[in-house]
């Protein structure tokens, strides 16, 4: 039970399909994902912005859910993100029942100022499960915060296709234009720094002539941050390059010389930041949440302070004018994502929790 549309969904439905598993997508949104069946369950328009059409689709499937799991039969429900599909899988009263936390379900940008009507729903939801599976060991704090007591709680984290992620033939992607690409992929909004970004490339510029920004990713800052960077007069040198499919993101990465993670708020894992060491491209993030469990300080990259366009300059600079030391933390960046963060690995690991749940083991 899942947003058909995430690609998160589609990487987990697909992964369990091709191990030769029966899957079912129950869905508010509706997508084709190759040898899943997904049931759409919507009112209005399909795949409608509308905050009414999704209110109802969501009651919809809180309604008819207890029915089509009957239908359906499975062997174990997997719920992804505890607020709406965690909620709704625990009034089917299903079980056996898994629910997934993706980050922002169970950590607000505001440590301590989550409403109070989430964290009731956090507690409903995580209170029926058989099994929490969370990505990272930063979030199974505020997950026990909302689980009952000795409940079962399993970290198991979205990994890395480390063979469609990997090291790029330099000339065949251009890295050798003469410019020092540094890279962003995140949505355009706040809690992810962008602004912070632009403002140090400002201060970059001045010790690397050359280097370009480019911004992969849509949001409601696109048009404030191109006119931040015409006011600051770098607009030349940074690229708006939009949404970019999770297909195309290897090959955009493999054309980065240093990925940046520079998000403000709590972050529950950083799988950009694998994705970048996975295609051994050395990374500058900010140290928040989970993401000092993805970067090793000094190693795979360099860690700074939130919301500090100072020191993210040093450090992107610092790597700019080091090509040896750029080298050094991509080759231990791939060799920390094949250690501990190979997809297919992570795959096997939740397979064998929802098998034991089930019973087919």
């Amino acid at each position: 039970m899942s947003n058909a549309l995430a690609v998160h969904t589609r990487r987990w439905a697909v992964a369990f399909a091709e191990r030769g598993h029966d899957i079912h997508v129950l869905s508010i949104r509706h997508d084709e994902i190759p040898g899943v069946k997904v049931h759409t369950v919507c009112v209005g328009p399909v795949n409608s912005k509308s905050v009414v059409w999704t209110f109802l689709s969501y009651l919809r499937l809180a309604l008819t859910a207890r029915r089509r799991l009957k239908a359906l039969a499975p062997d174990v429900l997997n719920a992804h993100y505890v607020v709406t599909h965690g909620v709704i899988a625990a009034c089917s009263a299903f079980h056996p029942q898994v629910v997934s936390c993706w980050g922002r379900d169970v950590i607000w940008d505001n440590p301590g100022k989550m409403p109070w009507y989430l964290r009731i729903l956090n507690r409903l939801a995580l209170r029926k499960a058989d099994l929490v599976c969370s990505t990272s060991r930063f979030m199974v704090g505020p997950v026990r915060e909302f689980a009952p007591p000795g409940a079962r709680i399993e970290q198991v984290p979205f990994g890395v296709d480390c063979d469609r992620f990997r090291p790029a033939d330099a000339s065949q992607h251009g890295r050798n234009d003469g410019e020092f690409r540094v890279g962003f992929v995140k949505t355009l909004l706040p809690k992810y720094g962008p602004e912070v970004l632009v403002r140090a490339m400002a201060q970059i510029l001045d010790a690397v002539p050359n280097a370009r920004l480019i911004m992969a990713g849509r949001g409601p800052m696109r048009q404030e941050l191109r006119e931040l960077a015409r006011d600051l007069a770098i607009e030349k040198r940074v690229e708006f390059a939009g949404f970019v499919p999770h297909d195309e993101v290897p090959r955009l990465m493999q054309s980065l010389d240093v990925v940046v993670n520079c998000s403000v708020c709590p972050e529950s894992f950083g799988v950009v930041i694998l994705e970048a060491s996975a295609c051994q491209v050395p990374v500058v993030v900010t140290c928040v949440g989970g993401v000092p469990e993805v970067c090793i300080d000094g190693q795979t990259g360099i860690m700074v302070s939130p919301n500090d366009s100072g020191a993210l300059a040093a450090a992107i600079t610092r790597l700019a004018k080091d090509p040896a030391l750029r080298e050094k933390m991509g080759s231990a960046g791939r060799e920390f994502v094949l250690r501990r963060y190979v997809w297919r690995d992570n795959v096997t690991r939740m397979l064998q929790h929802l098998e034991q749940l089930s019973g087919h083991r």
